[in-house]
């Protein structure tokens, strides 16, 4: 592509040392990951760097044998004056191959409601971007390029910041994110072999200049491994760690998977109930595991709660007095050998419901308000104890429906000013607006309850 500078575009000659990835190989590590028999669609994200290169031409001709369809995606902040070269260098490229590609874009320059440094929110909305192109194109599966150099060095970073066992597990081979699954087939290849791939088939690709920058941690390890090689820690002896530990967390997630579905109860309406009768048979750890994942869930954080925290509130519940504590953005009430954990009512943002809108709010419910919705001033926000009382004005039988007294007032609902148009989960719609709201709601966390398995690369 001529508006590329030659450099950029890297395709060097080939070491005979490597050997590129053969299609039997690439589909004896896709064969571990859970995919649905055909039809199906596979979306790839391509930054047009070598990884994201490789795995969108192995993804191409595995997906061509089994009978079914890939997208191909990439997302342009606009951080870089060449990004957008980039960008439509890998669009027609892939095109040229036959893979349907798309270009998302969203400057961050002029996004100043962003929190943290311009590399977490491109990440952020990187994701957010990707995320509505998979709903909008019915995908429900998406493969990222992490590699084995990226396993070996999110160990390292996550051993410097002190993580516990999960952490040092590493990365898995799928995660679920919602609705939508990712997948990293190339978690047991180097990026080596990646390279070569890409060389064997003419393919080129694109070095990132971030990738050099030594204020980003990653960086700096990544430059710094061949010294830690070269004083005896070798990268198979890091894979063999990660790969013990990941087989014990999988272990552990399995016991508490059993434990979550003997004893958690998640409401469609947005809280968990936990049996806890004969708590004294309970083991603490997986109890532990267990309340972790409920916090995330109904609390809707995007990390789990300090260790330390989670242990006292452990603790807390093991004795059997009454308890009442919040973490988390939840708040957890122990009652006559259940407890309830609720979103807490506060920090929760409200939403502006316009036409066509479709999110995801609070990391909680999915939201889609109809094209055709007529009014743009409704609001979406928690019900709170003021409007749970202003709703037993206007509807009395609400006290009847079935729903936990500990949960009425985070539940999602609509106001116009200050009256309350519906909550939907209290079966509540003012009359006057039968006709005018056209809109969903429904419980679909992020973070999902039952996960899919640890997948050890």
């Amino acid at each position: 592509m001529s508006d590329l500078s030659p450099e950029k575009v890297l395709q060097p000659k080939a070491d005979s040392r490597l050997k590129p990835v053969q299609e039997d190989e690439f589909a004896q590590l896709m064969s571990v990951i859970t995919l649905p028999r055909n039809p199906f669609r596979v979306g790839v994200a391509v930054s047009g760097g070598a990884d994201s290169m490789a795995l969108c031409l192995l993804l191409r001709n595995w997906v061509t044998a089994k009978g079914g369809e890939l997208f191909a995606v990439t997302v342009d902040h606009g951080l870089r004056p060449e990004s957008g070269i980039e960008a439509q260098w890998v669009h027609v490229r892939l095109l040229a191959e036959g893979i349907e590609h798309e270009v998302l874009t969203r400057s961050l320059k002029t996004d100043s409601g962003g929190k943290g440094s311009s590399q977490v929110r491109a990440r952020k909305a990187r994701h957010d971007l990707i995320a509505k192109w998979c709903r909008d194109k019915e995908i429900f599966f998406l493969a990222l390029g992490h590699h084995l150099d990226d396993q070996i060095e999110t160990f390292l970073m996550r051993l410097m910041r002190q993580s516990r066992s999960d952490g040092l597990a590493g990365i898995s081979m799928q995660r679920q994110d919602a609705a939508m699954t990712l997948i990293r087939p190339l978690l047991r290849l180097p990026k080596e072999r990646l390279i070569e791939t890409l060389r064997h088939h003419g393919w080129g690709w694109i070095e990132e200049p971030s990738n050099q920058r030594a204020d980003y941690l990653r960086n700096r390890i990544r430059q710094q491994l061949p010294v830690i090689e070269r004083q005896g820690v070798k990268r198979s002896t890091l894979v063999r760690v990660t790969h013990s530990l990941g087989r014990i967390r999988r272990s552990l997630q399995k016991r508490t998977d059993a434990f979550i579905d003997q004893k958690v109860r998640l409401n469609p309406v947005g809280y968990a109930e936990i049996d806890f009768n004969e708590s004294e048979k309970i083991q603490p750890d997986i109890f532990k595991r267990a309340l972790q994942r409920t916090l995330l869930t109904i609390g809707g954080g995007n990390y789990s709660p300090g260790t330390a925290k989670l242990d006292r509130l452990v603790l807390s519940l093991m004795n059997p007095e009454p308890t009442k504590m919040t973490l988390a953005g939840c708040e957890i009430v122990q009652k006559d050998h259940t407890i309830f954990l609720v979103r807490e009512n506060r920090l929760v943002p409200q939403l502006l419901l316009t036409p066509g809108l479709e999110c995801l709010w609070d990391n909680r419910f999915f939201v889609q308000v109809h094209e055709e919705m007529k009014s743009n001033s409704l609001l979406l926000r928690t019900l709170g104890e003021r409007g749970w009382q202003d709703l037993c004005e206007l509807h009395p039988a609400v006290k009847n429906i079935a729903v936990s007294s500990f949960a009425r007032y985070s539940l999602p609902a609509v106001y116009h000013g200050d009256k309350i148009i519906t909550v939907p989960h209290l079966e509540y719609l003012n009359p006057v607006w039968i006709d005018e709201i056209q809109m969903k709601i429904r419980f679909e966390p992020k973070n999902m309850l039952i996960q899919l398995p640890f997948t050890v690369a």
